[in-house]
């Protein structure tokens, strides 16, 4: 059996003004269906809403994390007042290895 769930209509930014029908299914409606019945969320839209705000916040944290191993690795510089004019004029490919 499989469960479907049309979660909503979502506005894209386009100039045209259209709209996106999201539609999912199986396993992942399940699991949607059963977040809304242990009675956390009012809607689908707020079930996908969590999800994605923990990605981001998941995101946001390798970020940290990839940034703080950059800086313990010695991959990391100061930015004094002294060297911020030849940071800024430095092109952007050249700091990548």
């Amino acid at each position: 059996m499989t469960l479907a769930v049309k979660l909503f209509n979502m506005r894209v930014s386009n100039q045209q003004g259209g709209t996106m029908d999201i539609t999912i299914h199986g396993t992942a409606a399940e699991m949607i269906q059963n977040e809304m019945s242990l009675g956390g969320y009012k809607s689908p839209e707020d079930v996908i809403y969590e999800a994605f705000e923990a990605l981001v916040k998941q995101k946001i944290s390798d970020s940290i994390d990839e940034g703080l191993a950059d800086i313990e690795a010695g991959r990391a510089m100061e930015i004094t007042p002294d060297n911020i004019k030849s940071v800024l004029d430095k092109p952007l490919d050249a700091w990548q290895k």
